[in-house]
């Protein structure tokens, strides 16, 4: 979904965790944070639990808390949440969508007056709503929504997966801020992964098994997931299970497979291990569009690259130049 209501940004002087279950206190920045404060950016702690990573918010005074979700076009709220965040909702014709096809139920809209995360508030935001279901990964984790991609990129957010920080600024800045970025995380051995910002997703490019192709960045992925389809073109073998993968759309049974390779632009991953779904095509589709598949392994997306492999290599991602930045422990 496109958000277009224009959205305003004010930062107060330092960066604080907001949650009541957590506490209040503030954090110590590393060479980046101290670079990207110098900026002009603002902060906000991630809370790290499981495999996801929550964005405590307060939402006009009301507590909550936003899985952050690359894989998500736009940030969304539950309707689950709405009465407790104390927003309203007006709906919309458009049909829920995701990597399992199209649902029944539809997106409504609902305006945040005042978003706080950190020490950044934003105000006047205009946001998605959906139902989660119940069996959702996002609702056992008691998350109120998903912070989206559609704002990530707008405030040229740089999401440090290592210090579970994000860092947020009311205007883009210029790609100066980007060879800063380059400069500091090169000295600390880190490989620069480019991202392909196209329509409502970021892929980079890789290979599966030697065979080339494009890996969706999902933050919101629990695991790494694979296309039953491109595993089979990949020559991998698969290992049913008992378990469903249940997102906002539909549900799929899970497979695993084991790889000896996993390449994300030129950082390799070997031999791990990912699970298998037989995700809809109109929906993932290739990385030019979706729809049918183009003739080309290149243009293939072979599925999601989730946060258990980001968070293991250390991922920071720079939403301004299109970087993503991979270390090992």
């Amino acid at each position: 979904m496109r958000l277009t209501r224009g959205t305003a940004t004010v930062f107060v002087p330092i960066i604080l965790l907001l949650t009541a279950r957590v506490g209040r206190g503030a954090v110590t920045l590393d060479a980046l944070g101290l670079y990207l404060t110098k900026n002009g950016y603002g902060g906000a702690q991630l809370v790290q639990l499981g495999n996801f990573y929550h964005l405590p918010i307060q939402s006009s005074g009301k507590p909550g808390n936003l899985v952050v979700d690359t894989g998500s076009p736009s940030t969304l709220i539950f309707r689950s949440s709405l009465r407790g965040l104390n927003l309203n909702e007006s709906t919309t014709a458009e049909l829920v969508s995701g990597p399992f096809g199209r649902g029944r139920n539809v997106y409504g809209l609902t305006t945040i007056k005042a978003l706080t995360a950190g020490n950044c508030t934003l105000t006047n935001v205009r946001v998605a709503v959906a139902s989660g279901s119940a069996d959702s990964a996002f609702s056992r984790a008691h998350a109120n929504g998903l912070l989206g991609l559609h704002e990530l990129i707008k405030f040229g957010a740089v999401l440090d997966l290592r210090n579970h920080l994000v860092y947020l600024r009311p205007s883009r800045l210029g790609n100066s801020v980007g060879s800063g970025i380059k400069s500091i995380l090169s000295g600390q051995g880190y490989t620069a992964v480019p991202l392909l910002l196209k329509g409502h997703h970021v892929f980079v490019a890789g290979a599966l098994n030697g065979v080339p192709c494009h890996f969706i960045i999902d933050t919101g992925g629990y695991v790494t997931t694979l296309d039953a389809d491109f595993v089979a073109r990949s020559k991998l073998k698969v290992a049913a299970t008992r378990l469903v993968a249940v997102g906002l759309s539909g549900s799929s049974s899970v497979g695993i497979t084991t790889f000896p390779s996993l390449r994300i632009g030129n950082y390799q991953i070997q031999n791990g291990s990912a699970s298998v779904v037989r995700f809809n095509r109109e929906v993932l589709g290739s990385r030019s569009g979706p729809g049918i598949l183009q003739s080309h392994d290149a243009d293939l997306v072979a599925g999601l690259i989730g946060v258990e492999y980001l968070a293991i290599n250390r991922a920071i991602f720079d939403f301004v130049s299109g970087t993503m930045y991979l270390r090992p422990r």
